[in-house]
């Protein structure tokens, strides 16, 4: 027998999460700050309603994925590389700080145990706390208007530097402890899929400005920009060890681009998310 319990997860979830979205609202607080509290209060530190499960983190990370294809095609092409310094010294910074400020607390509370890998252990709580949620910076930065601008092109850009300085060091630790170092390899599949993104974008751009010219606007194209956000999500994952929200991101500043330059439906592809 098959089990539609899901179905009622999702209801709860998204009634839940709609609720306290507009009561964070009323008191002048960005809606996923509701979608939070909601989470922590079905969750198993609260009463306990709804568990982790397969499904929800599949659901989830579509969820994600959407949030940074919308955030990709939001961009400005021209304003994320006028923040390119200034992005790259705020996502140096927000790697360091926490780290150093982990190793330290950790320190404090668990240092002079004797263990000979205590000095990993200690670099492994900093480098953790590095990680940025991404997701919920991108939905507070949309709802306060400030994605298209300089602000938000700054902020998302640093974000994701600064995960992809997180994979670094996380790598360099991870190998030091076990005898071997892949440093070298993770910065090849950095390096091989920027330039994959590169080529890709080429491609995308000619093909779409072809498509345009031969079959003039189609309504469905938004359903070839979301099967195409999915793929480079997908390839970004398993083929170069990149987050998958990175090449949701990439995707949407492909296509942002490619659309609007060529007008090909307009200034912006509507997709409904979570």
């Amino acid at each position: 027998m098959h089990s539609y319990e899901f179905l009622l997860v999702i209801a709860i979830i998204l009634l839940s999460t709609k609720c306290c979205g507009l009561l964070s609202e009323k008191v002048h607080l960005p809606q996923v700050v509701g979608a939070l509290v909601a989470g922590i209060l079905l969750g198993p530190s609260c009463f306990n309603m709804l568990k982790e499960s397969e499904f929800l983190w599949q659901i989830s990370e579509i969820g994600v994925i959407m949030l940074m294809f919308l955030a990709g095609l939001d961009t400005d092409v021209k304003e994320l590389k006028s923040t390119g310094v200034s992005a790259l010294i705020i996502a140096i910074l927000g790697v360091l700080l926490p780290l150093f400020g982990g190793m330290i607390v950790y320190h404090m509370f668990f240092g002079g145990s004797g263990d000979p890998l205590e000095f990993y252990k200690t670099v492994f709580v900093g480098v953790i706390l590095t990680a940025t949620s991404v997701s919920i910076t991108v939905e507070t930065l949309r709802e306060m208007g400030k994605l298209k601008g300089k602000v938000g092109t700054t902020i998302l850009a640093a974000a994701i530097i600064d995960d992809i300085l997180g994979i670094i060091i996380l790598t360099v630790i991870t190998g030091l402890a076990g005898g071997e170092s892949n440093t070298g390899e993770v910065f090849i599949s950095i390096g091989l899929f920027f330039a994959f993104v590169i080529l890709l974008g080429i491609i995308v751009y000619f093909m779409f400005r072809k498509v345009e010219l031969t079959d003039g606007k189609k309504r469905r194209v938004a359903i070839y920009a979301f099967v195409f956000c999915l793929l480079l999500s997908y390839i970004a994952e398993e083929f170069f060890g990149i987050a998958s929200i990175t090449g949701a991101y990439f995707s949407g500043l492909i296509l942002s681009n490619c659309l609007n330059i060529r007008g090909f439906i307009g200034k912006k592809i509507t997709v409904v998310s979570y």
